[in-house]
């Protein structure tokens, strides 16, 4: 019978995305469009929920979209911001898998 690997990985190296050079531009740019996006998707949420001609179904699958979207984007872009000014670019797998705080 073949041996298998076993290998138990732990955590991810990001190598090659940026040069030293770039990681602050780039830092710069992705918080920009998070915050456009962010306040994009809540201004159109709050204009949405100010406006009383605005309760329509069209309007509230539009707000749930936003809503989302707004989700979607604070899960993930925190995280890569974080990924671009760190000094040692990991990322743990457990620590990405976990719905909570890690144990």
């Amino acid at each position: 019978m073949a041996e298998e690997n076993v290998t138990l990985v732990t955590e991810f190296v990001l190598m090659g995305l940026t040069d030293q050079g770039l990681q602050v531009p780039l830092f710069l740019v992705f918080l920009i469009i998070y915050l456009i996006t962010m306040v994009g998707n809540l201004g159109l949420i709050a204009l949405i929920w100010k406006g009383p001609h605005l309760h329509t179904p069209m309007y509230f699958f539009l707000s749930s979209l936003a809503l989302a979207d707004a989700c979607t984007s604070s899960s993930v872009t925190p995280k890569m911001l974080i990924i671009f000014l760190s000094p040692n670019q990991k990322i743990s797998l457990a620590e990405s898998h976990s719905s909570g705080p890690a144990n």
